[in-house]
């Protein structure tokens, strides 16, 4: 090869290489210009137990599930290629993963990217952000019945006469009878049963409350600590939190207690309020948390426990 075509050839080396390290940046910038469209799920703030400071945890981006076939070695190898890191491998769901994207880019950029990969990829979705709702609840002023209709069960709850929606009198302007008729319940069929387990999927639960206590569902001695691959084992006598990852799912936001209050609260126990079942086991579990937010992923995560 004379000198004419070998600086030629050279040439046009570095010219491809140039184009290359181009396109790879344009990739890069791409991505990180989708990453100024808003992405609030990146970042979570979780409280930290028995304290009212918050911290960080990167939350992950995209839930991608693999089609049956492809190997563990070719997932790690395709997320890799993307600057992706598998943040958990979802038990319950063959192939499924979430995935923390490094570069920051746009959840629906990072899924829309999967998705393309169509005969290795399922389907492909953000990590959705869950938000509780205000609630926008006004009560008249005027005074509660003094009596109160007899229809079955009554207990001695003294906040009973308010829940209107176990028995309507007409208290607080309400129309009579528009309830869920608890009181012939109760009376004609069952109080509840401590054999029922109800997982509250919300806030946590405080499970030291003294008119849900009573009823809080605890880990049986014959069954053994959860144990999950990504968290190892943990401590769940009164269920799981899945924002921290730990066996306290105690209520900082209010929230979920009201929830299981509704549905078990220990009624006919003369304290607070009557729950729909009086006798019941109430599972805590905890996805959203002290700033009323949760993502899908620890929804998954407690529902998988």
């Amino acid at each position: 090869m004379n000198r004419q075509n070998f600086l030629g050839h050279l040439a046009l080396a570095l010219t491809v290489i140039l184009v290359a390290a181009f396109a790879g940046q344009l990739r890069r910038w791409e991505r990180q210009r989708s990453r100024t469209h808003t992405n609030e799920m990146k970042t979570v703030l979780v409280a930290v137990p028995d304290s009212d400071e918050a911290v960080e945890r990167r939350a992950p981006e995209v839930f991608v599930r693999f089609r049956k076939g492809v190997s563990e070695e070719a997932i790690d190898e395709i997320t890799a290629r993307l600057n992706d890191n598998i943040e958990d491998k979802i038990e319950s769901v063959d192939g499924l993963v979430s995935i923390d994207d490094l570069d920051d880019a746009d959840p629906q950029a990072v899924a829309s990217e999967y998705r393309l990969m169509t005969e290795l990829v399922e389907y492909a979705e953000p990590n959705f952000e869950i938000n509780l709702q205000p609630r926008f609840e006004k009560f008249s002023n005027e005074p509660l019945p003094t009596e109160a209709e007899a229809d079955g069960k009554r207990p001695d709850d003294p906040m009973f006469e308010e829940q209107w929606s176990l028995s309507n009198t007409g208290q607080r302007g309400g129309k009579l009878k528009a309830d869920i008729n608890a009181l012939a319940a109760w009376e004609q069929k069952t109080t509840g049963s401590e054999e029922i387990v109800v997982a509250v999927l919300d806030s946590g639960v405080d499970y030291r409350h003294p008119d849900l206590k009573q009823n809080i569902w605890e880990r049986p001695s014959d069954v053994d600590e959860y144990d999950d691959e990504q968290i190892g084992r943990v401590d769940d006598q009164y269920g799981y939190d899945a924002v921290l990852d730990s066996g306290d799912p105690m209520d900082d936001n209010g929230h979920g207690t009201h929830c299981a209050g509704i549905i078990g609260a220990d009624g006919d126990n003369g304290l607070g309020i009557a729950g729909i079942n009086w006798r019941v086991k109430i599972m805590p579990l905890k996805f959203i948390s002290k700033t009323g937010s949760g993502t899908t992923k620890d929804a998954i995560e407690a529902i998988n426990y």
